[in-house]
């Protein structure tokens, strides 16, 4: 089979071009409505698309004096469907030779007229569905075929990049509607145009600000993504740099060396540590350190899958009164991962994103992934174990560029 793309001012225009090319036997795939290119297309009337097929049996069944006058025949690779799309077409002239629609199999051969219909509707769907996955497929070759090499270049570095493929395809739309052919054809343009896009998808950072009133932080995520170290960072800078009195809480008593770990980090860094040991004991340290511009809260590395440890989280966060809270998400956790563990976090009204391990990944797609679904500032991001040293405020300039390929982070020594 042969699929074929036709565009008219009217369905009667593009139909009159199917039938011309293609001639009576053809097989209408597809209609929709298009937008003209360019920004008066917004308001312009839309071109109509019909995607049509013809059986190549049928072709050569006319003669070979008619099978060239049904068009010139065309050998761009770009322009051949896939192999996938081949299949599907393969598998529907299977379904249409091998019966016709609506007529009953002989197990049914004494239904009633009732379950005729029923199983004429049935043929129908089956055929239908193979039909939307021939466009679907075909439709992919053709939005390829007008993809210049530099927005295929920068679409491939966002794939390896781990960018979801929603948002890629996404993008690619975005691009076929405002760059012309000339203007793909300019690596700064694309890639300026990508980076335009991807800024659109991150809010702007927001670290911790005295300015907001808040001087609760409490630091969750699940385990092994380096909160307490983290943790401590953010203290040792507000301590040295801010010049700030702060006060550490941790209800991280799942693992006796947490404890241990950020007892060390608050007698190096000469602020005092509380331990609480259930989620109604946060009211009272946290009076404790009233004197405190900065409470710092360590929660326990809970895993997304338990739910009685997710509880008590909640528990412990509802009993807090003026607060903000950062998630901490490794960068090197696979995107899946982060929808289970954002899922299982969905009773936060209200949070902040906090990045780690940067310096141990080269695809930073899980970050864009991240912000785009949940719609949250990244916060900080860290780039190693050092504390007070690998961490600094999120730059989204930077983290995109990343996304593109540029290696910004590199592994503390």
């Amino acid at each position: 089979m042969k699929v074929k793309r036709y565009v008219g001012e009217t369905v009667q225009e593009a139909m009159q071009k199917v039938k011309s090319d293609l001639g009576r036997d053809a097989i209408i795939l597809n209609t929709r409505k298009m937008r003209r290119k360019g920004l008066m297309g917004f308001f312009a009337k839309p071109l109509i698309e019909v995607v049509a097929t013809v059986d190549n049996d049928i072709l050569l069944g006319v003669g070979p004096d008619k099978q060239q006058d049904a068009g010139p025949k065309e050998h761009d690779s770009n322009q051949e469907y896939n192999s996938e799309a081949e299949n599907f077409i393969k598998e529907l002239n299977e379904k249409m030779q091998g019966q016709k629609v609506g007529t009953p199999k002989s197990k049914s051969a004494k239904l009633d007229e009732y379950d005729d219909k029923k199983l004429i509707q049935q043929d129908f769907l089956e055929l239908k569905n193979m039909l939307n996955k021939v466009y679907d497929a075909v439709k992919v070759d053709y939005e390829n075929i007008k993809l210049s090499d530099n927005v295929r270049k920068y679409l491939k570095v966002l794939e390896d990049s781990e960018v979801d493929k929603v948002i890629i395809n996404e993008i690619k739309d975005k691009l076929m509607d405002t760059l012309d052919d000339e203007k793909q054809r300019s690596d700064v343009i694309v890639r300026n145009a990508i980076y335009n896009i991807l800024c659109g998808y991150m809010k702007e950072p927001e670290p911790f600000s005295f300015s907001r009133g808040k001087k609760v932080v409490i630091v969750i995520g699940p385990t092994g993504v380096g909160k307490t170290t983290t943790l401590a960072k953010l203290a040792a800078n507000m301590v040295l740099t801010e010049k700030k009195k702060v006060g550490l809480i941790t209800s991280d008593t799942y693992r006796i060396a947490a404890v241990e770990q950020l007892k060390t980090y608050s007698e190096i860094i000469g602020v005092p540590l509380s331990i609480i040991y259930t989620p109604g004991e946060i009211s009272s340290a946290i009076e404790k350190y009233g004197d405190k511009d900065l409470i710092l809260v360590d929660t326990a590395g809970r895993s997304h899958k338990d739910k009685y440890q997710l509880m008590e989280l909640k528990t412990l966060i509802k009993s807090s009164i003026d607060y903000e809270v950062y998630m901490v998400i490794s960068a090197t956790t696979k995107f899946s991962d982060c929808i289970e563990i954002i899922k299982n976090y969905s009773f936060l009204d209200d949070y902040k994103l906090l990045f780690t391990k940067l310096d141990e990944t080269s695809a930073f797609g899980v970050i864009l992934n991240v912000a785009y679904i949940t719609k949250k500032p990244v916060s900080y991001i860290t780039t190693g174990q050092s504390v007070p040293d690998d961490i600094e405020i999120a730059d989204n300039g930077k983290i995109i560029n990343c996304v593109l390929g540029d290696k910004l982070y590199e592994r503390s020594s």
